[in-house]
């Protein structure tokens, strides 16, 4: 009795492998480079480089540049730590890079509004001014902040909890996430002693998300 063999199946390759395998090594550097810059921005504020004058003193022209450029990668620290979450809890991990991603915005609109003031003092505008439109926004300024700002400032806190909770990266990494919120807010919300406070804040981020992604690469081998 003769057998009729099957013709060998060549192996398919996903058409996204390369996509998936791009963005899984470019992510987790993005959540590295974005509070990183962030830092340096701030760094520019502590040695009080290119202030702007007047009332608008809290602003450093150089720090805008690079505040901008790490806010465009915030939302990358969201996903790489929703990630780590979701290995024990799914549905919290989701919920920190959703509202992660959507409090990054925050940050992008600061930095923008960074540049505006800039270019605004750069063309005769008042200081004064300027910093009247920052601390007394219109109704549909407002409006947008209120859909951002707050997750900016609780989804550190959520994640800190569910990392601890849920040990999937170190107690540290989830202290530092709990203390980035409080004093970020002192910085850029009440001023509060700035030269130190803004860049600890980011010294903060840069930890938890160091922590985080040690725990996810000790996960997978």
């Amino acid at each position: 009795m003769s057998t009729v063999s099957s013709p060998a199946t060549a192996p398919t390759t996903d058409p996204t492998d390369s996509w998936s395998r791009f963005f899984s090594r470019l992510i987790p550097i993005l959540a590295v480079v974005a509070p990183a810059l962030a830092l340096v921005a701030a760094l520019f504020v502590t040695l009080q480089v290119q202030m702007l004058p007047g009332e608008l003193d809290w602003i450093s022209e150089p720090e805008s540049l690079f505040f901008y450029l790490g806010a465009m990668a915030l939302p990358a620290i969201w996903i790489v730590i929703g990630r780590a979450i979701a290995r024990s809890a799914p549905r919290t991990g989701i919920v920190v890079t959703a509202a992660g991603i959507v409090g990054a915005f925050t940050g992008v609109s600061a930095a923008a509004w960074r540049h505006m003031s800039i270019d605004l003092v750069d063309q005769g505008v008042d200081p004064g001014v300027v910093n009247e439109a920052w601390e007394n926004p219109t109704l549909y300024s407002s409006l947008a902040t209120v859909a951002t700002f707050p997750a900016f400032f609780l989804v550190p806190i959520i994640a800190g909890i569910a990392i601890f909770v849920s040990k999937v990266a170190p107690a540290w990494a989830a202290v530092a996430l709990f203390c980035f919120g409080p004093t970020l807010m002192a910085a850029q919300g009440f001023y509060a002693a700035i030269e130190v406070t803004y860049p600890l804040a980011w010294v903060l981020m840069l930890i938890a998300v160091v922590g985080v992604l040690r725990a996810d690469h000790d996960a997978v081998q």
